[in-house]
C-alpha cells in the first residue's frame, strides 16, 4: 500500500514539475526575446538560447519544487 502511495506522489509531482517547466520555457523565451525568426535566421544563437533557458528553468524548477 504505502508502495502504491508513493508512486502515485512521485506521478503527481513529476506532472506539477513537467508542468511548471514547460509555463517557465515559454516564460524566458519571451523574456530573453528567443523567437522563431531567430531560429531561422541564427540557429545557434537560438540553440544557445534554448539551453540557457532549460539550464535555468531545470534549475528553478528543482529549487521551488523538488528541494523546497
Amino acid at each position: 500500500m504505502a508502495n502504491n502511495e508513493l508512486s502515485t506522489y512521485l506521478e503527481q509531482v513529476e506532472k506539477e514539475a513537467n508542468e511548471m517547466c514547460d509555463r517557465l520555457v515559454e516564460k524566458y523565451k519571451i523574456k530573453w526575446n528567443v523567437t522563431e525568426d531567430l531560429k531561422e535566421h541564427n540557429q545557434m544563437e537560438w540553440v544557445q538560447q534554448m539551453n540557457n533557458i532549460d539550464i535555468v528553468v531545470k534549475e528553478i524548477v528543482l529549487k521551488e519544487l523538488i528541494f523546497d
